[in-house]
């Protein structure tokens, strides 16, 4: 990086200790509307470059320390402040070969820091302007496949960068690109201080139509935007139309000012029409992410992609196959089994009685277990209720022990004959009564 020692602002001098004495400043290397820019050591004397937060609209320098110039700004300089340290802090999260490298956050001179990696090289910017011959087609494909990556790893930590142009892109001695200068700390601010919010926040040629517009919503494809404006001017030697004069001219329903895409004999087809897809007006005509991006512009990973796909999309179906001849296999339907032979009924268990039964209740159980069981009818014939064994004795005897009436016979119970139940054996055998026996009856 070639050091600017042209003074363009209220800049530390040379020699200025930071952070106690652990950095010194060496020298001033460039400003911007919200902050300077040093090259310095550390106390193991390694280079580093230390960004100072320094919003020049609404600061000046006493000595060393920064102060608002009016006591009305204090409240918004302080939350510029926190933007500032919370984009340190965002930044020293990612840890990418092509992602500057933040080291350390700190407070000093009434102003906030952050420490920085220093990189070696020149921006693409002045290897556009200086020396296009080292911008070969392979040197262009593999700087922006690896910025595609920084890209995809940035937007995976949900940050935008918000700032990418050839300026903002170092590539060392080796044509390893370096993605520095994040503007999210500067696009918030604008939206906390009505005085930084005057300050140009864009780049013509490379920011996106929605970065003018105040409240947009801002997505990963703005900076893929912005990156495609990069390469747009790599291989075509001149930035592209602004975003605001093509959003103009659509408004007016006028040809786009960008031209439609050329045909470049060193650049593959896709890899040309990729960056004007990305240069699309709107969002949605863009493409999604840098994951597209990098295959839409490599037709072998496009291809493998697509192969990986049909793989997986065939495993899928001899998967689905396999279970489906599973399933018929378990759950096929049988034939129904015949039906087993109809068992004898069970035998009828006949209940035994202490005293003897009579000789024709006996007669009368014995043909009752020896009928054969008679099947249910839906309509039964209703039959004559079974007597109970006590019930038949009475029966048998009432009727053994009746005598015939003669008519106009009196009948009576010693007549009917049912009364000799209830008296005593000497009496229904026509003996005299005993003395005990009529002292019973009187009893």
């Amino acid at each position: 990086m070639e050091p600017d020692h042209t003074p363009q602002g209220d800049e530390l001098p040379p020699g200025s200790a930071l952070c106690g004495g652990q950095y010194v400043i060496d020298q001033y290397l460039n400003a911007g509307g919200f902050g300077v820019t040093y090259l310095a050591r550390d106390s193991l004397g390694r280079c580093v470059v230390i960004k100072e937060c320094f919003p020049s609209a609404m600061c000046y320098r006493a000595n060393q320390t920064v102060c608002v110039r009016s006591q009305g700004n204090a409240v918004e300089f302080d939350a510029i402040l926190e933007l500032f340290e919370k984009e340190a802090r965002a930044l020293a999260c990612l840890q990418h070969p092509y992602i500057v490298g933040v080291h350390q956050y700190f407070r000093d001179n009434g102003t906030a820091y952050m420490a920085m990696d220093f990189v070696e090289g020149r921006t693409l910017l002045d290897l556009i302007e200086t020396d296009p011959d080292r911008l070969t087609p392979d040197v262009v494909k593999a700087l922006l496949g690896q910025l595609l990556q920084a890209l995809s790893y940035i937007h995976r930590n949900d940050i935008l960068h918000r700032d990418i142009s050839p300026d903002n892109i170092l590539v060392d001695d080796d044509n390893l690109p370096v993605l520095i200068d994040f503007g999210a700390a500067r696009e918030d601010a604008t939206r906390v201080s009505r005085v930084l919010s005057k300050l140009q926040t864009v780049k013509d040629g490379y920011s996106p139509q929605e970065f003018y517009l105040a409240g947009s919503d801002q997505t990963y494809a703005s900076d893929l935007y912005a990156l495609a404006a990069t390469f747009f001017h790599v291989i075509m030697g001149k930035a592209p139309p602004s975003s605001q004069t093509r959003m103009a001219a659509a408004a007016r329903k006028a040809a786009d000012p960008l031209a439609d895409i050329p045909r470049i004999d060193s650049y593959d087809p896709s890899f040309v029409a990729a960056i004007w897809t990305c240069l699309g007006l709107f969002p949605k005509d863009r493409l999604p992410n840098a994951e597209a991006w990098q295959e839409a512009m490599d037709e072998g990973l496009r291809q493998r992609k697509l192969l990986q796909a049909a793989e997986r999309d065939q495993s899928l179906d001899r998967t689905v196959s396999q279970l489906v001849r599973e399933f018929f296999h378990d759950f096929q339907p049988k034939a129904p089994e015949p039906d087993p032979k109809p068992t004898p009924p069970a035998a009828r268990v006949v209940q035994t009685f202490a005293t003897p039964m009579p000789d024709n209740l006996e007669d009368d159980v014995e043909a009752e277990n020896e009928a054969p069981t008679v099947p249910a009818t839906p309509n039964p014939v209703p039959q004559k209720p079974r007597l109970q064994p006590i019930e038949k004795m009475k029966v048998k005897y009432h009727k053994r022990d009746m005598a015939p009436v003669e008519e106009g016979e009196e009948t009576t119970p010693t007549k009917s004959g049912w009364l000799s139940f209830f008296t005593k054996p000497s009496q229904r055998a026509g003996k005299p009564p005993r003395d005990d026996d009529r002292a019973e009856e009187l009893a």
